[in-house]
């Protein structure tokens, strides 16, 4: 039978109504970080796309793609911020180094240089105002 089947050319799997159903389920299954698989008969499925390898594409296509307005730093500042306690909290904390603090650390540190020109100006205008009457 497999000499027949080498001599009748099969369509490609992906030209067909069977194959673009299985396309768009395993990579709803990607994206839901699990494995794509293809049975066997007689044993453990074999693994045709691991979970991981999803994350890793997406690490090279983004060390490839310019982000000059910051997307992915303010998504996890976002999450961060939120601090919901779900697995993209989580995932927030783990992609700044594990530290949930850093992002409020951060924060302080950029404004905390400024405190005594805003005292200054906070002072001034609460002066032309009282001068001003408005």
């Amino acid at each position: 039978m497999s000499a027949l089947r080498k001599l009748i050319p099969e369509d490609d799997f992906l030209d067909t109504e069977a194959g673009q159903e299985w396309l768009t389920e395993s990579v709803d299954d990607l994206l839901c970080r699990r494995h794509i698989e293809a049975p066997n008969p007689v044993g453990r499925s074999k693994v045709l796309v691991n979970a991981d390898h999803l994350p890793e594409a997406l690490t090279d296509y983004m060390a490839a793609t310019p982000d000059p307005d910051r997307y992915i730093e303010k998504i996890l500042i976002e999450l961060i911020r939120r601090g919901d306690g779900g697995i993209l909290h989580e995932w927030a904390v783990e992609a700044v180094g594990g530290d949930p603090q850093i992002v409020r650390s951060l924060a302080s540190d950029l404004v905390a240089v400024h405190a005594n020109e805003y005292r200054d100006a906070k002072r001034d205008s609460d002066h032309v105002e009282r001068e001003c009457g408005f």
